[in-house]
């Protein structure tokens, strides 16, 4: 009967102040129990049920607070893993994220032999809107550009800010003359699109390089060759005028 006797002081000070239960507790609880059962005592005193009653209760309780840290955490890091991957102004994921998802949906591609288009997107004039504007002004477009983008996408595909006034959509699943066909409307959603700031519209306009990809692409590779297409774009696009502010 001696162990019987003998529950941890701290378990039983904090059995009392269950809120504060701690893994330490848990365990001190649980051993006290474990002695109980290993005594096979068929006849206990009321006081010594009553500890026995405590301990269970105290070692649910800290379970229950271990459980609930452990969500908090996780959520925590969840979250700290969301902002790493997102674009702080444009909600959009960052160079990080899209380099991430990037690599989940080339190794989906290469394990089903899915195929689809990678478009990289550059705004035309855009540090004139800095300089006519202001900052604010440009990071409302930047914002602006993302919606239009984000509004028509499937689910499926994502947006990501790779920097600047840089831009990458993803368009998976899709057969690459079906992701071409939905490429060039991007484009002429975004190159008609315009941003009102302060009563002044300011329209926007981009060069648009497209990159199909598949089974085996290398990421790295794809990026650098929807770049030079944009950049082929732009030259193409460089004897137009710049883009009219009212």
């Amino acid at each position: 009967m001696g162990n019987l006797l003998s529950f941890p002081m701290n378990a039983w000070d904090l059995a009392k102040d269950k809120d504060h239960a701690s893994s330490d507790t848990l365990l001190s609880a649980l051993a006290f129990l474990r002695d109980c059962l290993e005594n096979g005592v068929t006849s206990l005193e009321g006081d010594i049920v009553q500890r026995c009653v405590d301990a269970t209760d105290t070692a649910l309780t800290a379970a229950m607070n271990a459980e609930r840290k452990i969500l908090t955490q996780s959520l925590r890091i969840e979250e700290m893993e969301r902002v790493a991957r997102t674009d702080e102004l444009t909600g959009a994921y960052n160079r990080r994220g899209f380099e991430q998802e990037f690599k989940r949906v080339l190794a989906a591609a290469n394990r089903y032999g899915e195929t689809g288009v990678l478009v990289y997107v550059d705004l035309d004039g855009f540090k004139p809107i800095n300089d006519t504007y202001g900052h604010a002004a440009g990071d409302h477009v930047l914002c602006e550009v993302v919606r239009v983008l984000q509004e028509n996408i499937r689910p499926h595909d994502l947006v990501a800010r790779l920097g600047g006034d840089e831009f990458a959509v993803l368009l998976t699943r899709t057969a690459w003359e079906d992701g071409l066909e939905r490429a060039e409307v991007l484009k002429h959603i975004l190159n008609t699109s315009c941003v009102t700031w302060n009563a002044k519209h300011i329209a926007v306009r981009a060069s648009l390089g497209f990159q199909r990809f598949g089974p085996d692409d290398c990421g790295e590779k794809l990026l650098m060759k929807a770049d030079s297409a944009m950049y082929e774009a732009k030259r193409v696009r460089s004897s137009h005028s710049s883009p009219d502010w009212q």
